[in-house]
């Protein structure tokens, strides 16, 4: 089964033997909101609750059917906004930019990126993992290693 970016496509799939969570397709490739097993998704919304994070997902992840067909579609026009995110550079901690949907880049101050994603793709392993670690009450190894150093 392939499974292509669609713009508002839901899946959801398991985490181990009894956890799930759900992928929200947002509308640009590659751009997915992650929500955990308690997100209910009604009338071609998005959950009321923020989702867990918002990344940049390798298409392996998803169009292999490693996380199932789409379960549900949100309307584009309900779509949650694409974040801000952002980039440092892996030889100079101080070169910092953001990242804004539509690839605009700006310098920042570490302090302007405290709480923003790192620009960086993500593969079904390392999202998985951080799922799980989120559930566990545990700090992700895979998020540390992208974490906005200081």
């Amino acid at each position: 089964m392939r499974v292509k970016f669609e713009p508002g496509a839901v899946l959801k799939f398991r985490m181990g033997e009894e956890d799930f969570a759900y992928a929200l397709m947002l509308e640009t490739f590659p751009y997915i909101a992650f929500y955990g097993y308690q997100a209910v998704f009604v009338d071609g919304r998005p959950p009321a609750t923020a989702p867990m994070f918002v990344t940049l997902v390798e298409r392996g992840a998803y169009s292999t059917g490693r996380w199932g067909k789409p379960v549900t579609h949100v309307g584009r026009s309900n779509l949650p906004p694409i974040p801000r995110f952002f980039w440092q550079s892996p030889v100079n901690k101080f070169d910092i930019k953001i990242v804004e949907p539509g690839k605009r880049r700006f310098t920042a101050s570490t302090d302007e990126c405290e709480d923003l994603e790192p620009e960086a793709i993500w593969s079904a392993e390392h999202i998985e993992s951080r799922i799980v670690d989120t559930y566990l009450g545990r700090p992700s190894a895979a998020f540390e290693a992208v974490r906005l150093k200081r």
